[in-house]
């Protein structure tokens, strides 16, 4: 079977890993973007570990989650992950817009000579939209912080500390990095899409044996 997703999210990476575990399939990424995760940032607050199977991840090198941490760098997280999956039977094309979707097949173009043309699949995924549209602020510092209940945050394993507020970020830190996201909330946005991603592969797989 060959399936298409038209996102690199991180739902989409854990749902074709589902994928991958329990049908023999060819799957095939898009996306506009030159690389899969490492550009741009989104909440990486975690309360357990680990959240996939090992063999779904390849090495973070610095950012590798360590024992008593409460948060990952989403970014290296979702790069490890598409490295695996590039290990396995699948494709990426980067640097490439689609053009059409029509009768599962989809028209691209992209980067290189021979970066446009049409293909065919079995299935093609689109994005999953997100309906609560709440803002956060985001901030990543060294700076240790006192608990604020009005404050989501998490400590990384390179001992940076990511920082979440529905309104804004307190003005007396010294942020290395700042970031915003979309969401209902940055507590469990990880665990939530790797959830989804999963059980959006088991809802396809049951079709298919059905079928």
């Amino acid at each position: 079977m060959k399936i298409s997703f038209t996102d690199t999210s991180l739902e989409s990476l854990c749902m074709a890993q589902e994928l991958m575990d329990n049908l023999d399939c060819e799957i095939h990424f898009f996306s506009e973007d030159a690389e899969v995760g490492l550009f741009g940032e989104m909440p990486g607050i975690v309360s357990k570990w680990p959240l996939i199977p090992n063999s779904w991840i390849t090495s973070m090198y610095s950012q590798n989650y360590k024992p008593k941490y409460t948060a990952v760098r989403r970014s290296w997280f979702e790069k490890a992950i598409a490295i695996s999956l590039a290990k396995r039977n699948t494709f990426f094309h980067l640097r490439t817009r689609i053009t059409n979707v029509e009768d599962n097949k989809i028209q691209f173009s992209g980067a290189g000579f021979s970066g446009s043309g049409t293909l065919n699949f079995d299935k093609i995924f689109g994005i999953t939209i997100e309906s609560n549209n709440t803002i956060w602020y985001g901030g990543v510092t060294t700076t240790e912080m006192a608990p604020n209940p009005n404050l989501i945050t998490g400590k990384r394993s390179d001992s940076t500390i990511e920082v979440w507020a529905e309104h804004k970020l307190p003005q007396d830190i010294n942020w290395i990095q700042k970031m915003s996201w979309k969401g209902k909330t940055p507590k469990n946005s990880i665990e939530c899409d790797i959830d989804m991603g999963i059980q959006r592969a088991k809802n396809f797989l049951n079709k298919v044996n059905i079928d």
